[in-house]
């Protein structure tokens, strides 16, 4: 990264935002530096799928113990079970949170790529060093994101029962997307606190609410990456899948490595979606010179 980006943060720099110049940028740095993006985003997501896929397997030894419809008798296992499942997804939140903390590291350029540096720190070496206020932001997050989840589900019940649209084929499933996708837009203005906090001399605190100010003017630019990235690995996910059937033939789909290739080659293709949107909080939250008309050109070639 140039060592002569402004520190003064973007909404600071400029007197009207500028989602457009945000996004062109969030693309050129992606473009450019796609593998580095991909080796930060590849070992998290393949955590994540670890953990939510040990997650699952324990989740279903135990339904399969309990009688159909006889969760109300075994609260015990019905409360494993939830805590299993958001559980699961609690840690892979985290692992996200602390690629996102790695991929401003380097956006940011505070991954000690200086030539007077006496060593080189890892694109980690930053999440690492605030862990704590990572996971902090990264709890309150999640807990907002259930929340909201949970807001849109009702929402989308009661209309469902109100206007009669219950009865509409696939309107529960449609609405279903279009509320996460919602919800999903609303947490990303908390986005920019774990950038913040790698920047260090911040509280998690601080850095949400300080988030919120950054991404007013760029509400509409955050929910195309988040639409972007979801869609991206939505199509990824499926599109590996059926490129698998089209490549291995058809008695090697019955061997048990062979679902274990196809699921990690899955996850590392959805893995390869996520940088935009995490480099957009970035963008956001640090010293880039987005007034500039573009990137640097040696930015543009890395």
């Amino acid at each position: 990264m140039e060592s002569d980006y402004s520190t003064a943060p973007l909404a600071e720099r400029d007197s009207a935002p500028r989602p457009g110049l945000l996004l062109k940028n969030v693309h050129t740095l992606y473009r450019a530096r796609f593998r580095r993006w991909l080796s930060i985003t590849a070992p998290t997501s393949l955590l994540a799928a670890a953990v939510l896929y040990l997650a699952n397997q324990k989740i279903r030894s135990i339904v399969t113990t309990i009688p159909r419809g006889g969760f109300q008798v075994h609260s015990a296992e019905f409360a494993e079970v939830t805590g299993l499942r958001f559980g699961g997804f609690l840690v892979s939140w985290l692992f996200g949170c602390f690629a996102l903390a790695a991929i401003a590291t380097v956006v940011n350029g505070l991954d000690g790529e200086d030539a007077d540096e006496p060593w080189k720190y890892d694109s980690h070496q930053r999440a690492r060093e605030h862990f704590g206020a990572i996971a902090l932001a990264a709890l309150f997050t999640f807990c907002v994101f259930l929340a909201g989840v949970a807001v849109a589900e009702f929402v989308e019940v009661t209309a469902g029962r109100f206007f009669g649209w219950s009865r509409v084929p696939g309107f529960f499933y449609g609405a279903a997307v279009v509320g996460w996708v919602v919800v999903a837009s609303i947490v990303s203005w908390l986005g920019t606190a774990i950038p913040l906090i790698v920047q260090g001399n911040t509280t998690s605190w601080s850095a949400l609410k300080r988030s919120v100010e950054l991404s007013s003017g760029y509400e509409g630019a955050l929910l195309w990456l988040v639409v972007e990235t979801l869609l991206g690995s939505y199509l990824a996910w499926y599109a590996t899948y059926y490129v698998s059937r089209l490549l291995f033939p058809v008695h090697l789909r019955h061997t048990v490595w062979y679902g274990w290739v196809v699921y990690a080659l899955a996850v590392l293709a959805t893995a390869a979606a996520e940088p935009p949107l995490f480099i957009g909080f970035s963008l956001l939250a640090d010293p880039e010179p987005l007034s500039a008309p573009s990137l640097p050109a040696s930015e543009q070639t890395t």
